[in-house]
């Protein structure tokens, strides 16, 4: 019985694999607010039409206002009208959004890339990334895939053919390869939240060089 349950798992394993690789894409193609908070959704919506405003008529105060209130009162106002009058705002608004908390500004010129810095930890702050690092990062979620398929593979071929070299015969325990199956789950899981967290970081890296509209 056991065994059953051990394949079972496995294919679910599969089933998981192929579906990070779904939601890495989908994360790439799709400004996906599922990660803010309800009073940042809200807050999302209410600075882009405030933007859209500002833009249109030059009218300034109210949106400078609701831009210190919900996200800080040094970040430079014209940075923020940049982001949130962007028609996509998984460019630029939803990651500044996602992120705020994380942004410590030096001096007076936050509009300058080099003086803001990101507080990963209390104890460890960087600059903002200037390299772009999602494509090795998709690359290791889609070999991570390629890789469960292929034991899952093996874990059924084995039951026939035996795996004879020492080195390989754990391929020969349906249980071993299913733990591999999920560590390899667990390590794109990482993969992708990491991913998500610096290509935030890189897109508001690129926000703080351009000029405010």
């Amino acid at each position: 019985m056991l065994i059953y349950i051990v394949f079972l798992m496995i294919f679910v394993g599969v089933t998981a694999a192929l579906y990070q690789v779904y939601e890495i894409h989908y994360n790439i193609n799709v400004g996906n607010d599922k990660k803010l908070s309800k009073a940042d959704k809200s807050h999302l919506q209410a600075l882009s039409d405030q933007a859209k405003t500002a833009t249109q008529t030059h009218a300034r105060p109210d949106f400078d206002q609701a831009a210190a209130n919900a996200l800080s009162p040094n970040l430079d106002r014209d940075i923020a009208l940049k982001a949130f009058a962007e028609e996509e705002k998984g460019v630029y608004a939803i990651p500044l959004l996602r992120r705020k908390a994380r942004l410590c500004f030096n001096g007076d010129s936050s509009a300058n890339v080099n003086s803001v810095k990101v507080r990963h930890l209390p104890f460890w702050k960087t600059t903002l990334p200037r390299t772009n690092i999602r494509a090795a990062l998709i690359t290791l979620v889609i070999l991570n895939c390629f890789l469960v398929q292929l034991l899952a593979a093996m874990s059924v071929y084995t039951l026939g053919y035996p795996v004879s070299t020492p080195w390989l015969a754990w391929l020969n325990d349906p249980m071993a390869v299913m733990l591999l199956i999920y560590a390899f789950i667990f390590a794109s899981l990482l993969i992708t939240k990491f991913d998500r967290y610096m290509h935030d970081l890189y897109q508001l890296g690129k926000l703080f060089k351009k000029k405010a509209v």
